[in-house]
C-alpha cells in the first residue's frame, strides 16, 4: 500500500492497483504495510501524444488483460522488441479509460518542442523555436519555467537513448552511431556515453548480445 503525493494531488493505492505517474512528475511516496514491497515500473522517457492531452497521476482500473500483459512483461529478464511491442499495447489498452485534462497553450509548446527533438536530435533552437512559432528567448524562458528539464537536457536525453538503442539493436559499428548522431569526434562521443550510462558504448553492446 501506498501514497503518492505531487504538488497539486494525493493518490492512495492498494495492493495490486495498477497506477499512473507522468513522465517527469515530482512527487514523495510513502510506503506501508508488509515489510517486503514490490512493484513493477513500466514506462518510456517519451510517449507520443497527439491529442494534447495531460494525465495526471491516478489508478487505473484492474483489467485482466493489462494484469496479464504487465506480468508478462515482468517476467522478462531481458527487454526485446516483442516487449516494446506488448508496452504499447498495454498503454493503448489502459489510456481509453484514464482521465485527462486539456494542457494549457505553454504545455502543448512544450510537447510539441519535445516531440521535434525525439524525430530530429540534430535541430537547433533556432529551428525548434521556428517550427513552433515562437522565438528563441520564448522558448527557453517555456522550458524555465514549466518543463522539469532544459532543452539541452532534453536534446542529450534523447540522443543518448537513440544512441544506445543502435548499439543495443544493430551491428552497426561505434564510429557510424557516432556520426549518425552528430557527434564531432568518436572520442568525444564515447565520452558522453559513458558519463550518461555509466559504461562504454562497447560494453552496452556485450551486455545486450545474446
Amino acid at each position: 500500500n501506498a501514497k503518492i503525493r505531487t504538488d497539486s494531488e494525493t493518490v492512495t493505492i492498494s495492493e495490486g492497483d495498477i497506477f499512473f505517474l507522468p513522465n517527469g512528475c515530482k512527487y514523495t511516496s510513502y510506503w506501508y504495510g508488509e515489510p517486503q514491497i514490490e512493484f513493477i515500473s513500466l514506462g518510456f522517457g517519451f510517449m507520443p501524444n497527439f491529442e494534447g492531452r495531460y494525465y495526471p497521476p491516478q489508478i487505473l482500473p484492474r483489467l485482466p488483460e493489462a494484469i496479464d500483459i504487465m506480468k508478462d512483461i515482468a517476467a522478462e529478464a531481458t527487454p526485446t522488441c516483442e516487449t516494446v511491442g506488448k508496452f504499447y499495447t498495454l498503454a493503448g489498452i489502459l489510456m481509453k479509460e484514464m482521465i485527462y485534462r486539456s494542457q494549457s497553450k505553454q504545455s502543448e509548446l512544450i510537447d510539441r518542442a519535445r516531440r521535434l527533438i525525439a524525430e530530429n536530435p540534430g535541430y537547433t533552437v533556432r529551428e525548434l523555436a521556428k517550427k513552433c512559432a515562437v522565438s528563441e528567448s520564448c522558448l527557453y524562458t517555456l522550458f524555465k519555467n514549466h518543463s522539469d528539464k532544459s532543452i539541452g537536457e532534453i536534446k542529450r536525453s534523447v540522443i543518448m537513448e537513440k544512441a544506445r538503442q543502435l548499439i543495443v539493436s544493430t551491428d552497426g559499428s561505434i564510429e557510424q552511431i557516432s556520426r549518425m548522431m552528430n557527434f564531432s569526434s568518436d572520442a568525444y562521443f564515447r565520452k558522453c556515453f559513458k558519463e550518461y550510462f555509466g559504461a562504454s558504448p562497447r560494453e552496452m553492446r556485450k551486455k545486450y548480445t545474446i
